[in-house]
């Protein structure tokens, strides 16, 4: 059986609270998800699997109807966010008419939280609920002996008017025992990051599901039990990356050090190896120490990414973040003086803040030893309890997720959190906010000493220009 897995261009996205220049201009990674599916169809349904990444690949629907032309497929599996929908249905319905005889599967958070309406997607024959691997493989068995989609668990399938099968099947419990993703699919030149200080740039995942409660955030088909790859699992990986090509790593992460044994037995395992790339982490101020991030340095750490989200202990508490101001001025110090490179995440325009309460990030955001920082205005994510409260509270007058799910629309943009402050009062605290980080001469002056290439310098021109003068 020939399988297709496409990841969808980018020509219509969704806002994502960043202007549209800066997102351009902050990296391409590669579909990490697809990998893992690619990698499980080949090991338990004997698939002979290709993938199209037309977002890297910069294909309009004209090149993904040649390619998909040209591979002739049995079935496609179209990965579908929210924020890529729009771009999510053209292909569909361009793999429909050029292919009409394949079965178009389609996955990922956003089917996950509408199957309705995904089912509904012009040429979608069936959707994955929830982890996808095991559940795509017995698909295909399935479809390759003439069994009925419906009969397998965790595929959802439209039946009249009837939406049948969108129970999740039980989260993967032993990840070690999946397949490693199918990294010889992609080109990794194609990849890089404006993070990186050596591209290409490739990506890995060793834990899934995050216990944290915070109100912003939510990882649905992912579920909020912690998960982990084992250290041996995650060097096999990471040695993979560097055989293809890779020159630094980003761990995907949500809370990449929450077991710190397991840090430390990857650390080791990394020195044991001889393994010699830099990498980058995403965490949690409460969940790293000096010993463990003396063990990352040792083993390779370039990069530690921490949401900090707000200066104010009121609005940390509001948004169930689970920590405090000080530790994160605490967390980032420390980064600093192990001469591991820090990313700190804030978040303007949150549930009940005040004038008081930015004035305190934005004298955290002066004052704190971040590297680089990323300030992003609140956006309330589909299936959050943070777009749960802005519908209880009346702030939205109907589930617009919802209905831009039915009726996706290139034209939607989300509303931020406007409970206190309007999106242009919003906008002009984002630039302060830059300003006040990137706009110091020390700062400028440490950018510039880190510039390696031409093309890093004029990515970093791009992105900082607008975020320092967006509208």
């Amino acid at each position: 059986m020939k399988v297709l897995l496409i990841r969808v261009p980018h020509r219509h996205m969704v806002t994502s609270g960043l202007p549209r220049s800066v997102e351009n201009a902050t990296g391409m990674y590669p579909p990490l998800g697809l990998l893992h599916l690619a990698s499980a169809a080949r090991a338990w349904a004997g698939a002979e699997v290709s993938l199209l990444d037309a977002h890297a690949l910069d294909l309009d629907q004209d090149g993904i109807a040649a390619h998909v032309a040209a591979a002739a497929p049995d079935v496609v599996g179209i990965q579908v966010l929210t924020f890529n929908l729009v771009d999510a249905v053209l292909t569909a319905r361009t793999v429909r008419r050029v292919r009409p005889t394949a079965h178009v599967c389609v996955g990922g958070p956003h089917a996950y939280l509408y199957p309705a309406e995904t089912l509904a997607i012009e040429g979608v024959d069936s959707l994955v609920v929830g982890e996808a691997e095991r559940t795509f493989a017995a698909l295909l068995n399935a479809l390759d002996n003439g069994g009925d989609p419906a009969d397998v668990p965790g595929v959802a399938v439209r039946r009249n008017a009837d939406v049948i099968g969108v129970e999740a099947p039980p989260l993967e419990q032993d990840l070690d025992a999946l397949p490693p993703p199918a990294r010889d699919l992609l080109d990794t030149a194609r990849y890089w990051s404006i993070l990186a200080d050596r591209n290409p740039a490739s990506t890995l995942i060793s834990t899934r599901g995050c216990p944290m409660r915070c109100i912003y955030c939510d990882r649905p088909h992912l579920g909020k039990h912690y998960r982990a790859h084992g250290a041996a699992y995650v060097a096999d990986d990471m040695e993979a990356c560097v055989a293809g090509g890779a020159r630094e790593l980003f761990f995907y992460d949500d809370t990449f050090s929450l077991n710190r044994k397991r840090v430390l037995d990857i650390c080791d395992e990394i020195i044991r190896r001889g393994i010699r790339i830099p990498w980058d982490v995403r965490t949690r101020a409460d969940v790293i120490d000096a010993d463990m991030l003396a063990a990352m340095k040792g083993a390779g750490v370039a990069r530690v990414q921490i949401g900090v989200e707000s200066g104010s202990r009121r609005v940390l508490q509001a948004m169930r973040k689970g920590i405090t101001p000080e530790q994160a001025h605490d967390a980032l110090a420390m980064c600093r003086r192990h001469r591991i490179t820090s990313l700190a995440y804030f978040m303007l325009g949150n549930p009940g803040e005040t004038e008081a309460d930015v004035d305190e990030t934005m004298r955290f955001i002066r004052t704190c030893a971040a590297d680089h920082a990323h300030i992003g205005i609140t956006l309330p994510y589909p299936g959050t309890d943070l777009y749960r409260l802005g519908l209880e509270r009346g702030l939205y007058d109907h589930d617009y997720w919802r209905a831009f799910a039915a009726e996706p629309d290139e034209h939607f943009h989300p509303p931020s959190w406007t409970e206190t402050f309007s999106q242009e009062a919003l906008e002009a605290m984002r630039r302060r906010a830059y300003r006040l980080f990137y706009g110091r001469p020390r700062r400028i002056v440490r950018e510039l000493l880190a510039v390696r290439t031409f093309r890093q310098g004029w990515r970093k021109a791009t992105v900082g220009l607008g975020l320092l003068f967006s509208r």
